[in-house]
């Protein structure tokens, strides 16, 4: 049994919660990566890893073998990378995983001109609006807005997503006057159904602060199709200004409460903490970064 094979595949059925979809990652059968995980049980006389038909979890000492292994097989990545950065451009493939909305208004251009900068990079990119599992769906990194939760990924600030509250003319000339944030509970309102908190709005202008429960008339998740309902009068939107930009500037919609600004969201790199970073994710890293320094 190659040794060095036996952990790597150790490690990526760890990762992917399972033996079939660690073999669909690695190109390999599924009884190529069962057997390779019982001789290397066999070779250490220990189980690491209990399996059901259902899951698998790792057994106390396989939990400490999978932490020093993935040490181990982060520090021979990194001396590889570090060798490789010395003799040639990086290259290879690299998932990434994004919002579609924010893909198709704001991340599009950053990521071709990437593209175009790393000829020998094959970016992968996966766009949905679901939040995917970065570690157990084999992505290198993924691209996310608002407030993050606690886990095990490691996050870089891209930019920051200041948010407005917007509805189409149209809509506001049939409904009363909105001149308060209190006002906005009386108005229909199209939320963002992919955030936490989303039927709930925080405003604030100078000293004072407003929490205002909103009234939905419609839930999506996402941003683009909030913008586009805007457009057609169904009601008010609280949505970052990327998306609403041109929009705005052409009188398509009318920025509301133009004094008052609202809790303020931010959009995120995240890759696996437990991993040394690629230089071909690096790269990645500081492009977008770069991208989006002024906005």
């Amino acid at each position: 049994m190659d040794r060095l094979n036996a952990l790597e595949i150790f490690r990526k059925v760890v990762d992917c919660n399972g033996f079939s979809a660690a073999a669909r990652e690695l190109g390999l059968s599924n009884a190529s990566v069962s057997k390779a995980i019982k001789e290397l049980e066999s070779q250490l006389g220990a189980q690491l890893i209990v399996r059901t038909t259902r899951s698998l979890h790792l057994t106390d000492v396989g939990l400490a073998y999978y932490q020093r292994v993935g040490q181990v097989l982060d520090a021979l990545e990194d001396a590889d990378e570090q060798v490789r950065s010395e003799t040639a451009a990086p290259r290879g493939r690299l998932r990434l995983a994004a919002p579609m909305s924010l893909g198709l208004v704001a991340l599009q251009e950053a990521l071709l001109s990437f593209c175009k900068t790393y000829p020998d990079i094959l970016l992968d990119l996966h766009m949905s609006d679901s939040v995917v599992d970065v570690v157990g769906e084999g992505f290198d990194a993924a691209i996310r807005g608002g407030n993050l939760p606690d886990s095990s990924l490691k996050a870089r600030k891209l930019m920051s997503l200041d948010r407005v509250v917007v509805a189409a003319p149209e809509y506001l000339a049939r409904r009363p006057a909105l001149e308060r944030p209190e006002d906005l509970s009386a108005h229909d309102a199209l939320i963002y159904s992919g955030a936490e908190h989303s039927e709930t709005c925080t405003l604030k202008r100078d000293e004072e602060t407003v929490q205002v429960h909103l009234r939905p008339r419609l839930r999506v998740n996402s941003s683009i199709a909030i913008k586009s309902a805007a457009e057609q009068g169904l009601g008010i939107a609280v949505t970052p200004h990327v998306y609403v930009r041109q929009a705005l500037d052409e009188g398509r919609l009318v920025q509301l409460l133009p004094d008052w600004s609202i809790e303020g969201r931010a959009l995120y790199m995240v890759y696996p903490e437990q991993r040394a970073v690629s230089r071909k994710l690096r790269v990645l890293l500081d492009h977008l970064a770069e991208a989006f320094r002024d906005r």
